[in-house]
């Protein structure tokens, strides 16, 4: 068998082309990067403890105002929002108020909506002492029972709602025009 050679076909044998070893190496550094690059992808959790003010919006008829707009302002800028959100499914909406006063939460969803006034005292901003010793943060419900609608609203609903219903009616009276 001196000078014979063997001759193998391609499919009966294994062989490492450039595209497996290309790929073997990408493997290769990909496990690397996992085993040894795993503490610069490690993070801290902080935990903090506040006081939160929940506001429960809902229409009249007692649904919930489900993703409306919500916009908080500050007692000394009542001017300018400062937070702006939307409520949860159930019409819930948490904040943290940092300061004492009378803050103003406006709820607003399709032509529908109410403000509410939130007195903050100084005990619901002071900070926690002891974060480990509080189970959960305060809540506290502020509702309002004022009407959704002022008489004037309802007055120029019922008005522009009677205009279009006359122009509507004098639009298919009119007959066939040729």
């Amino acid at each position: 068998m001196v000078g014979s050679t063997k001759q193998y076909s391609r499919e009966s044998s294994f062989s490492l082309n450039g595209r497996w070893l290309r790929w073997l190496w990408w493997l290769n550094g990909v496990g690397f990067v996992l085993l040894w690059g795993q503490p610069g992808w490690s993070h801290g959790a902080i935990a903090t403890v506040t006081q939160t003010f929940s506001v429960e919006a809902s229409y009249s008829s007692g649904e919930p105002m489900a993703s409306a707009q919500v916009v908080v302002y500050r007692p000394d800028n009542p001017d300018e929002p400062w937070l702006t959100g939307q409520t949860d499914e159930q019409g819930n909406f948490e904040f943290s108020p940092d300061t004492e006063g009378d803050w103003e939460v406006v709820i607003r969803q399709a032509g529908h909506g109410t403000t509410v006034n939130v007195p903050v005292t100084n005990q619901a901003v002071a900070q926690v002492e002891n974060p480990q010793a509080v189970a959960r943060s305060t809540t506290a419900l502020v509702s309002s029972s004022e009407p959704l609608t002022n008489p004037l609203q309802r007055w120029a609903s019922a008005g522009a709602a009677l205009w279009g219903l006359i122009g509507t009616v004098l639009f298919f009276s009119r007959g066939k025009q040729s």
